[in-house]
């Protein structure tokens, strides 16, 4: 007898962004872009796709009254100011049609570091005329109180069962960074001792690819740290900065994300969230 294995097609969503709530300045190449000053903001969510071309619908809500503030391409519902946004039936493809045009519509006139984002190797999404290899969104998260740390008016705020989280500590001293590992429990009442001078910014690069490996391809990561390695450094040199990972829950429970495609198959959605937060706001 002759056993034949059906094998069900895959595809591989895989999501990056950073919360903050400082003005952002995306790539150091790139001009300066100010958004409004939002308390907290989810800055570059982007979005890749990995695996079998197919359609998909992708609906984004933000349970916690947050909104959405840039969307690219345009939503199909939804979209900026509004609680949610769908893409309905966009196309994922290796090969989109010659006709096709490359690069999202008013893209250009947003000062973002697309070029970063197009140096990941991933499938295509097609929306109307248009075609590009990410998806991106930005977003005001809603309560800060779903975050596991956060600081407001020189206080600090800690939700259990989070003091385990890795958390890394940035700021200078003389003019020069220096920044420490810890988890948030360590740094609830103050910063510990054990900050050491970062001598190279590939330190840090690779404490937060330690966080984000088996999450994120390494061309993903490097489109992340590229967008982020300048701001990060930016804001340790006035502040002291913590950066940790946001729990998957916390995330969902920010922005949740439904995918839908239009045949049979396992659709795995890989979030990787950092908040960047100042540790003492007075």
């Amino acid at each position: 007898m002759i056993t034949l294995l059906v094998l069900l097609a895959g595809l591989q969503v895989h999501e990056w962004g950073v919360i903050t709530n400082s003005p952002l300045t995306l790539g150091g190449a790139v001009p300066e872009l100010q958004f409004p000053n939002y308390e907290l903001e989810d800055k570059a969510p982007v979005i890749f796709f990995h695996g079998d071309p197919c359609n998909v619908t992708i609906k984004v809500r933000f349970p916690c009254m947050g909104h959405a503030t840039t969307v690219l391409p345009a939503p199909h519902e939804g979209g900026s100011n509004s609680t949610y946004f769908v893409w309905n039936n966009l196309e994922l493809t290796e090969s989109p049609d010659a006709d096709l045009v490359y690069g999202w519509a008013d893209s250009e006139n947003l000062n973002y570091p697309i070029p970063l984002w197009q140096q990941v190797d991933a499938l295509y999404a097609v929306s109307g005329n248009r075609y590009d290899n990410f998806l991106y969104y930005g977003c005001v998260p809603g309560s800060p109180g779903d975050l596991p740390f956060i600081s407001q008016s020189g206080n600090q705020s800690f939700r259990m069962p989070f003091g385990e989280i890795p958390c890394i500590v940035l700021t200078s001293a003389g003019g020069r960074p220096m920044f420490g590992v810890f988890t948030l429990a360590d740094i609830l009442t103050s910063i510990p001792k054990g900050l050491q001078f970062l001598e190279e910014p590939e330190h840090l690069r690779r404490e937060l690819w330690l966080w984000a490996e088996g999450i994120l391809n390494e061309d993903e990561f490097d489109s992340f740290w590229n967008t982020w390695e300048a701001q990060f450094l930016s804001d340790s040199s006035s502040d002291v900065i913590i950066l940790y990972r946001v729990p998957e829950e916390i995330v969902e429970q920010i922005a949740s994300m439904e995918i839908e495609t239009d045949q049979e198959m396992e659709v795995e959605v890989n979030r990787f969230i950092i908040a960047e937060l100042p540790y003492r706001t007075e």
